[in-house]
């Protein structure tokens, strides 16, 4: 198994050309029994779990289409949620300048031959955005099944022909 990666990458070679790929992601969503939703332009496309099945943790799929010799090459991330990613962002800034404060508060307290307690806020601060850091792979931990479902979404869509491989393998990375 893959070493878990924030935003893990996918990346796939597709024999068509990227109009044909991009016509096809756009018709893969609109049917019924598709578990993704999401928007198809000429050389991006942004899918993810619908709404009824999205939780805090579920993943989107930025992908970009290129040209490529032999076809289309798919280039994408996993990602939270752009408002979940949006959240994470704004926690580790909150704590960064916290612990900043905290920090030149106890370099303070030490000039003034005083308990430097602020040291010990700064490092708790260091503290919390490790578990931050941590909790987001918890999340793609929990995402992982909309992972392998948004890829098999793709593997289906794109007539991709070892998707057998996909399937046991259930990573991102194929």
């Amino acid at each position: 198994m893959d070493r878990p990666r924030q935003r893990p990458r996918l990346e796939l070679l597709v024999p068509l050309p990227p109009d044909e790929v991009s016509e096809r992601l756009r018709t893969g969503l609109v049917t019924c029994e598709c578990p993704c939703v999401g928007s198809v332009t000429r050389r991006h496309a942004w899918i993810h779990i619908r709404d009824e099945d999205r939780h805090f943790w579920s993943p989107t799929l930025d992908l970009g289409l290129e040209d490529a010799e032999g076809g289309t090459l798919l280039r994408g991330r996993f990602a939270p949620h752009p408002s979940v990613w949006t959240f994470f962002i704004f926690v580790y800034g909150l704590i960064g300048v916290l612990s900043f404060a905290a920090s030149m508060y106890g370099v303070a307290q030490l000039t003034l031959d005083r308990t430097p307690w602020g040291l010990l806020a700064a490092l708790g601060g260091v503290a919390l955005i490790g578990f931050v850091y941590g909790a987001a792979f918890i999340g793609q931990g929990l995402g992982h099944e909309q992972i392998v479902e948004i890829r098999l979404f793709l593997d289906r869509t794109l007539c991709r022909l070892d998707l057998d491989a996909a399937l046991h393998e259930g990573a991102p990375d194929a």
